[in-house]
């Protein structure tokens, strides 16, 4: 039954009034997260898990999206795929978005290729080992000096007090939705030391997630 209604959800209008029905005031709540997270964007930037759409602020420079799923990357980019990885550092004169079919645990691009990693919304898919891998990706790909920005959804801190939150999060496609302090263990296994971190509130039902960011040295 799940599977059939996660079905539905590949279906565009469908996505979309779920959204407004599940997530209500998402795009104005969101606004001051974005403000916080991307304010200085620029220079090469990949988009972990990109999906079918940009849903976060477009940086100034390039813009390079990396899915496993190969019509979310056509999608992404306007019908592209690319396959030279190299072509980050030279990319075509009339495009700023690339899009290649990779794995984010096994990334095919060279150290330090990135000014930012930004990886938003889809952690909660990949399970611990693929995970702590991912991170450590993002760490590799990065220059000195970048950063990476993590925007993730998180389970709340108690579930009476932010019953239909819970609810959306136990019906989430992810089956690994984790608690604030599980996610912060994982990133400190990867890539120990201090993150900057937040925790938002992002729609009126309740729904919560985790800002993370850190820059390379």
């Amino acid at each position: 039954m799940l599977k059939q209604l996660y079905g539905l959800l590949d279906i565009p209008w469908i996505y979309r009034l779920s959204q407004i029905l599940l997530a209500p005031g998402k795009p104005w709540m969101m606004k001051r997260v974005f403000e916080r997270a991307f304010s200085r964007s620029e220079g090469r930037v990949l988009d972990m898990g990109c999906g079918p759409k940009l849903v976060t602020p477009e940086p100034k420079g390039l813009l390079v999206g990396v899915d496993i799923n190969e019509s979310f990357v056509r999608k992404y980019t306007g019908g592209f795929l690319d396959k030279n990885p190299k072509s980050v550092f030279h990319p075509p004169d009339s495009r700023n978005r690339l899009g290649f079919l990779a794995s984010v645990d096994n990334l095919p691009f060279e150290n330090g290729s990135f000014d930012e990693v930004r990886a938003v919304g889809f952690l909660h898919h990949l399970p611990h080992e693929v995970l702590v891998k991912a991170i450590g990706e993002m760490f590799r790909c990065l220059r000195k000096g970048g950063k990476v920005i993590v925007l993730e959804d998180v389970w709340p801190v108690r579930g009476w007090t932010r019953p239909i939150a819970w609810i959306i999060r136990r019906l989430d496609r992810g089956d690994y939705m984790r608690s604030q302090e599980e996610l912060l263990a994982l990133f400190q296994e990867a890539w120990p030391g201090h993150w900057e971190q937040e925790r938002y509130t992002y729609t009126f039902t309740g729904s919560e997630l985790l800002y993370l960011a850190r820059s390379k040295e």
